[in-house]
């Protein structure tokens, strides 16, 4: 089964790179996507368990990350919460971990942490036969 992927992130580009990076080398699949922190709560509501692994950038157009971060707390056990950042302050990391975030990961130069976090991520899935 590929890792199936909820994307919380505003900026296009970023969006495309990381369903391109994820598909390519994980082999997952993104599920959805949104850009505002109501979007992502209500897709998450509306979608509990189509998903293995959210991946939520904490500054949005509408709403914070720290928001959909909190709104995952309820989430399967089996399902993961990954922040991204471009401002990996210490007190934002620890914020977000609080929340209940299984890892923060700076966007541009934490790739391959984010990448080991997923693969690792994809391994643990049943196997589909």
């Amino acid at each position: 089964m590929a890792l199936r992927v909820f994307v919380v992130e505003d900026d296009c580009v970023t969006q495309t790179w990381l369903d391109q990076f994820l598909t390519a080398h994980v082999g997952a699949t993104v599920v959805g996507c949104a850009e505002t922190e109501l979007d992502a709560k209500r897709w998450l509501d509306e979608h509990p368990h189509a998903w293995d692994l959210a991946i939520v950038d904490i500054f949005l157009k509408a709403g914070t990350g720290a928001g959909v971060t909190r709104h995952c707390r309820s989430r399967a056990v089996n399902q993961s919460v990954i922040v991204i950042t471009s401002h990996p302050i210490e007190s934002l990391v620890k914020h977000c971990l609080a929340l209940g975030a299984d890892a923060v990961y700076e966007k541009t130069t934490q790739t391959q942490q984010l990448l080991e976090h997923c693969q690792r991520l994809a391994a643990s899935l049943p196997d589909p036969s």
